[in-house]
């Protein structure tokens, strides 16, 4: 039960972001139909870039680049900040 409670969630335009131990979910389109899983272990690099609207981009270790605009400021630093927690805990981060 432990494993499907989300660190961190936020959204953009039309995708919601969460961020559970082991995974992050993009979902997105109609009632939540789309929903993309990376493994932490995929992730290579979370980066934030914006003021007002904020832009999250998650980089994949396949070549995948993933950017949710329009976030918070707030959400898409607490996401990263999330990211980055998680893989220094596994070990998977320099």
């Amino acid at each position: 039960m432990e494993q499907n409670r989300s660190l961190a969630q936020g959204a953009g335009t039309n995708v919601v972001v969460n961020v559970y131990h082991d995974r992050v979910e993009f979902v997105s389109g109609w009632q939540g139909q789309k929903i993309v899983a990376v493994n932490l272990r995929q992730v290579v690099d979370a980066t934030v870039r914006g003021v007002i609207n904020a832009t999250l981009a998650v980089e994949t270790n396949d070549g995948r680049r993933i950017e949710v605009e329009r976030m918070a400021p707030p959400d898409a630093r607490q996401i990263k900040a999330t990211i980055e927690q998680q893989k220094k805990t596994a070990g998977l981060y320099e």
